[in-house]
């Protein structure tokens, strides 16, 4: 044993000072299974000394008591017949501290000749910290996946149960209309009114909720071609482009890998807003435009509308969250939400850049595919 660390030792200088220097505990046996190199990462990785190990028995000090027979008859096995399962191969296992604790290692195992002396090298490190990363990885999948049932349990209540009673609400304002149209007091038929919009913007907030809990799911990517997608978006908000005169300018968009139904309501909301906040008396003008990175389409929708203040600029695509009040500009505070959701579903972010009075340019990414190209 001594011989064959004293020719490990021998080549040269560099080599003591790379096995010190390596970030991987280095432990090398020979064929008996004793230890003869414990580098320096050795000690700090197990809590042995190089002085506790030196002469020792691989199986008696690193190795816990479930393993040590296995080690032994794969030790033997590899010296009779040269055939070996785990040699030359990266792969995790436990280990035991000097403290006695089992933790989580890689290890690699290979075998080495010098001289006409046989040994073996293990190359290991502790994997501990990367586990306990995996396991809450794990915790978060799980606690996530809970979070999506309970999602789509409130999507069923909101279907259903929210939603009968405003039917029958609706169902009852409307005998109120018929009973007092011909009522000559106008606070009466002001008050009908005021339950029949009360009861309508319950209504879209309910869609909305529902719609936002209901998105990716049950999906797979398909050809999306964002030309078109826009042109139905035009079609559907044709009234409002025609009554607020506005001009849309659109540059050749490609055709992605995405969501469709999600895609077209991206579009929407973004233009939608860019209609509905804009300046008093003044037509808008939307340019929607598209920049190529390497793992990226970068979408922007442009408009010259009232713009946006620079502090709230991240506080806008929260759920719920409104600049003004409903009776300046209507809405449930959930479409930019709704426009977050949509660009995280494609691995992409969504972001504003606005000036309050000259407008606001928003901008979106989603991932580049193989299959992604312009439209022809």
């Amino acid at each position: 044993m001594k011989e064959i660390k004293e020719n490990i030792w021998s080549s040269e200088e560099t080599t003591r000072l790379i096995m010190n220097s390596a970030l991987d505990a280095i432990v090398c046996i020979d064929t008996d299974g004793y230890i003869i190199i414990w580098n320096p990462q050795a000690e700090k990785t197990f809590g042995f000394t190089e002085a506790e190990v030196m002469g020792r028995r691989l199986s008696e000090t690193i190795i816990p008591e479930h393993y040590r027979a296995l080690h032994e008859a794969g030790l033997n096995r590899y010296i009779n017949t040269s055939q070996a399962t785990v040699l030359n191969k990266v792969f995790e296992i436990s280990a035991l501290h000097h403290n006695g604790h089992e933790f989580p290692i890689e290890l690699t195992i290979i075998p080495m000749r010098l001289k006409e002396h046989d040994f073996f090298c293990a190359f290991i490190r502790d994997i501990t910290e990367r586990k306990e990363a995996e396991d809450r990885q794990k915790e978060y999948a799980q606690d996530l996946k809970r979070k999506n049932i309970e999602l789509e349990q409130f999507a069923y209540v909101a279907s259903h149960d929210l939603q009968e009673p405003l039917r029958t609400v609706s169902g009852f304002v409307e005998l109120l209309k018929r009973h007092y149209k011909s009522e000559t007091n106008e606070n009466v038929i002001k008050y009908i009114n005021y339950i029949t919009d009360a009861s309508d913007r319950m209504r879209r907030l309910v869609q909305d909720l529902l719609d936002y809990s209901r998105l990716g799911r049950e999906h797979i990517l398909e050809p999306v071609d964002c030309n078109q997608v826009v042109q139905e978006v035009l079609s559907d908000l044709a009234m409002a482009i025609l009554e607020s005169k506005a001009v849309i300018n659109i540059d050749p968009l490609p055709l992605i890998s995405g969501y469709s139904t999600e895609m077209k309501q991206l579009f929407q909301n973004l233009l939608s807003n860019s209609l509905k906040f804009r300046k008093p008396g003044e037509p808008p003008v939307i340019n929607i435009t598209v920049t190529p990175h390497e793992d990226s389409w970068q979408f922007s929708v442009t408009d010259n509308g009232i713009g946006i203040d620079e502090k709230y600029r991240e506080r806008i695509f929260v759920i719920f969250q409104r600049l003004h009040t409903k009776n300046e500009y209507e809405g449930t505070g959930i479409g930019l939400a709704h426009c977050k959701k949509i660009t995280e579903l494609h691995n992409g972010k969504i972001w504003v850049e606005a000036t309050p009075g000259v407008g606001a340019t928003f901008y979106f990414t989603v991932k580049k595919r193989n299959t992604d190209k312009w439209k022809l």
